[in-house]
């Protein structure tokens, strides 16, 4: 069995110190114990406005998600959003939780929420993406560790992420070794358009690791980029795209989490 209520609600209590918690990952002792949470983090986005530039025969992002999900052996829904319900969110709905796959999601405790079937998985990851949160898709530690789940049995997130209270938001504070959980998908590019981008900075404010800034009055993403994809969604100019060159790297990822 997972971790009971009561032991996650004490969890939760270091929620609004997490920035702090990241920043100690760097310290010269307790730092080293500090790392563990994040050892063994695989994460990536899930960008959902995506071009594939050799799209023949290949299926887009979205879909490729939906197959992880129709593939999986267990589904567990999260009845609220640790993240929103905490914060508290003022954007998104709190009941659009995590959705676990795998063998590890039969051990997380009942009273969190319940088993969804495929089509009840499906409609609630349609959802989300209608209301235009973007999925990421990994093997988390620190997902095991406040739900209880044990090392042996795999478990996979697809978590519908808000720029405004995403937990990866952390990882601006976390030193560059603790950080490399979360990488921005192989292949993918982020492109603005000069002649488009009139350097309003709206994607600066919304880009929630900060990765985004301006040069010469147009918006130039930066190294830290995990491509989440958001600034291109929310560009009112849309002078920003997202680039794949083919979901093979995509394909390639979700092959690996799967196997935990």
């Amino acid at each position: 069995m997972g971790r009971p209520a009561w032991q996650i609600k004490i969890i939760t209590l270091f929620w609004p110190g997490r920035n702090f918690l990241a920043r100690m990952v760097g310290w010269p002792i307790l730092g080293r114990w500090m790392r563990l949470t994040f050892k063994g983090d695989r994460a990536t986005f899930i960008p959902v406005q995506v071009d594939v530039e050799k799209p023949v025969s290949v299926a887009l992002p979205g879909r490729i998600v939906e197959q992880l999900i129709q593939e999986s052996s267990f589904r567990f829904l999260l009845r609220e959003c640790m993240c929103r319900s905490l914060e508290p969110c003022q954007y998104y709905p709190q009941n659009i939780g995590c959705l676990f796959l795998g063998e590890g999601a039969k051990e997380i405790e009942s009273s969190l929420g319940r088993e969804a079937t495929v089509e009840e998985a499906l409609t609630h990851h349609r959802k989300a993406l209608a209301l235009g949160l973007i999925p990421m898709v990994g093997n988390l530690r620190w997902d095991s560790l406040w739900l209880g789940v044990r090392k042996a049995n795999p478990l996979l997130t697809i978590c519908h992420c808000c720029d405004c209270c995403c937990y990866f938001k952390l990882y601006r504070f976390l030193p560059q070794e603790a950080a490399g959980g979360l990488q921005k998908l192989e292949g993918l590019e982020i492109r603005v358009t000069d002649e488009k981008c009139d350097g309003c900075g709206i994607c600066l404010d919304r880009c929630f690791i900060k990765a985004m800034t301006l040069q010469g009055g147009k918006a130039v993403p930066g190294e830290e980029c995990r491509g989440c994809g958001r600034c291109a969604v929310i560009c009112p100019k849309q002078a920003i795209k997202i680039f794949l060159p083919s979901t093979e790297s995509l394909t390639n990822y979700l092959r690996r989490v799967q196997g935990g």
